[in-house]
This record gives C-alpha cells, structure tokens and sequence, in this order.
C-alpha cells in the first residue's frame, strides 16, 4: 500500500512505525517544513506526491480546521482515501466532506481507539432518545486521579509526558481548558453529525462555550468524585448540576456537555470508567446499549484505529 503522512508528530511519528513494520510504501511525511523520507531525513517535494493509495492526516487543529480541510479536499477530490485523527474539518466542515465520507477513515477523531463512531452508526434508528458519552480521555484521565487524591500539576504533567495533551497547553489549567473548551465541541459535532439522528449539520464553530475560570477548576478539584466531563444527546433539555461545558439546541434535539453531576444520574454512574478511556451510551426506549470502553487519547491506540480504516477503505 502506497501512503502518505500529513504530521510529524506523536501520532504522525507512530503511523509511520506502524506502516514500516507492516511493510506498507511510505511515500513521505509531510511536515510544516517539508517533505521527508522518514522521520528525520527531508527531501524535495515529490512530482508525484498525491499518486497514493491512502492519505493520513494526523496534524492538530488550528483555528477551525480549514487547513485539515484544504488537505482533505485535495487528496478525496483525486478518487484517494484519507484517514484522519484530526476533528477541525469533520466538525466545522462536514456539509462540505460529507459527500466524501465512504472515502474518509474518521474513526479516531471522536474516541481514539474506541471505535465508538462505528458503534454509533449502528445501532442508531429512529427510536433513539437519548445519548451519553465520555468523549475526552485525557480530562477522564485527570479527574479519575484526582479523585483517588492524586495532585492536579502531577496528573497534567503525566498526560503531557503520555501525549494526551493537546499541542501548546502547558500549565494544568491550560490543559483542562483547551480540552473542554476546544476538543470537545468538536467531537460533539462530529458524534452528532455521524450519528445522522437529525437532518440538521452541526459546526463546532456555532457552539457557544462557557469559559472556565479559577472558582470553576477548585470546585471540580473537590468534588472530583462525583464529576465527570459528558457529551448527552436529548430530545428533551434537561436541568442538570453542570460546571462550565455549554448547552446547545440543533433541530429537534439538545446537546449539553460539561462536568456533570454523575451522583444524580444512573446513566452517567454507568458511563464512569479510570484512567484515559471514553465511553458510549445509546438509549432507545427501554433498551440501553453500552459500547465496551477504550483508550480515547494516545498515540498507540489512535494510530491503531486508523490503521484498521486504511485497511477497511482499500478492501471496499
């Protein structure tokens, strides 16, 4: 298999040791400086650099994901596949892909290695009501620790050396806040837009977020417990014991997300799982389907998630 990779990064750097050892032809990566022949030696650019059998596209999101985009369109608008753990495009840019989306490997945007989005595609139908999910490892990762009495700086230092953190978030309040903040709304909008639960397209970019201050994290610090960040999907809008997160009406249905009371909800106490995993709730009627947990941050688990979509893309 022919392939590219846009991104040098943890996972960018990952894709390629995974394709090495699988013998896959490594064109290139393609870094913001240029174009190299592995990890560390550049080269020209290639004339042929979009003659490809798959694209990876494993950069982080600046802005509202119109580089990612711009990537994208011009690898699918040539007949090549491209998979991606990037959410900018898919979240602020779906009605532009979706004509594209049996050529995309979307599954590692929203829950790393879970799969969940595959899940969700199955199992929705027009009798669900409600869903819940866990859609950031990385804060599920924090706030587990935290509430086994573990230290907020010691816990976000972890998650930077794991490489769960967003790029450029240094201090723990940084951190919590770009996650919340940024990486949520955007796997909020792909969960919703995937889901095909309404006619109605949904852009990260026309989510209104509260903006988490000092007060916020030391409440979230000592009631640590009982809090955890959840996505739900409702026909109804419910009143809810939230710190910070936003609330968001689309169509027929409402989306809130946020550090959610999990003490007040048997839903959410099943939703709650350790360390860097998400998880999936899918409500219809009586019935309540749970996606098993995974690692929803990290290279290994993402990378290998993206693996299993190049693969599925080329055997179509």
């Amino acid at each position: 298999m022919r392939i590219g990779i846009i991104g040098k990064g943890n996972i960018g750097s990952e894709l390629y040791r995974k394709a090495k050892s699988m013998k896959w032809d490594i064109k290139y990566i393609l870094d913001i400086d240029g174009f190299y022949k592995n990890l560390t030696e550049k080269i020209s650019p290639p004339k042929d650099y979009k003659n490809l059998d798959v694209a990876f596209l494993a950069i982080p999101t600046f802005d509202d994901g119109f580089v990612e985009f711009n990537h994208m369109q011009s690898f699918l608008k040539k007949g090549i596949p491209v998979v991606t753990s990037a959410k900018g495009a898919l979240s602020n840019y779906f009605p532009e892909l979706k004509d594209y989306l049996d050529k995309i490997g979307y599954s590692a945007t929203v829950g790393g290695g879970t799969r969940m989005l595959r899940y969700l595609e199955k199992k929705m139908n027009p009798d669900t009501t409600e869903i819940h999910a866990i859609v950031n490892g990385t804060l599920n990762y924090i706030f587990y620790w935290i509430s086994k009495g573990k230290k907020l700086e010691e816990i976000a230092e972890n998650a930077r050396k794991l490489g769960y953190a967003e790029p450029g978030a240094k201090s723990a309040f940084d951190i919590i806040k770009t996650e919340s903040e940024k990486d949520v709304p955007m796997k909020s909008s792909i969960l919703f837009n995937i889901s095909r639960i309404s006619p109605e397209i949904l852009r990260a970019k026309d989510i209104v977020v509260n903006k988490m201050n000092e007060a916020d994290l030391e409440k979230l610090i000592k009631e640590a417990k009982n809090r955890r960040y959840i996505v739900s999907i409702t026909k109804e809008e419910k009143k809810e014991d939230i710190i910070d997160g936003f609330n968001h009406k689309i169509g027929d249905w409402f989306i809130s997300a946020g550090f959610k009371n999990i003490a007040k909800n048997t839903l959410y106490e099943r939703l709650v799982i350790d360390e860097v995993n998400n998880s999936l709730l899918i409500c219809e009627n009586k019935k309540i389907y749970q996606k098993k947990p995974g690692p929803g941050a990290g290279a290994k688990p993402t990378t290998a998630s993206m693996i299993k979509d190049a693969i599925n893309l080329i055997s179509k």
